[in-house]
């Protein structure tokens, strides 16, 4: 069973919700330059991009050794696998979405099953306190008052 994280969108159109699994991404891990840009996470995709020209242009100048190049890849690549869908429960958050919960499902059709065969509870809104109006004094402009 995997745990899913529930992002409504702001829009609140139900087509919208993003059921999000925890725990390793083994797409980002193989793909990562590929799955960042996929799922619109720009700037973690230059990131990762410069990262690897970085190494790659180390390793052909001869300032790295090509297994340690190639070790520090791997590592990046295996940190953004662990990373990436905590990277992109953060982007949504930043786009407007909001957590609605967390759904222990054994995959992302059963996940979106469960979560729109819950029954719907509608919070009310909470009360305004009445407003109370301040007679301003009579003989002003506007801009000051009575000084």
């Amino acid at each position: 069973m995997t745990i899913y994280a529930v992002l409504e969108p702001p829009d609140g159109k139900p087509d919208r919700v993003a059921f999000i699994p925890e725990g390793f991404a083994g797409g980002a891990f193989i793909l990562t330059f590929i799955w960042a840009v996929w799922y619109r996470l720009w700037v973690v995709a230059a990131l990762l991009f410069a990262v690897f020209v970085g190494l790659s242009i180390a390793v052909s100048l001869e300032f790295l050794n090509a297994a340690v190049g190639s070790l520090l890849q791997f590592g990046v690549s295996l940190l953004f696998g662990f990373e990436a869908r905590q990277l992109q429960l953060i982007s949504l958050e930043r786009a407007g979405f909001r957590r609605s919960g967390l759904i222990e499902a054994s995959s992302v059709e059963a996940a979106e099953l469960a979560f729109f065969s819950r029954p719907v509870r509608h919070t009310p809104a909470p009360a305004l306190a009445p407003s109370r109006q301040r007679p301003g004094p009579e003989d002003t402009l506007g801009i000051f008052g009575n000084v």
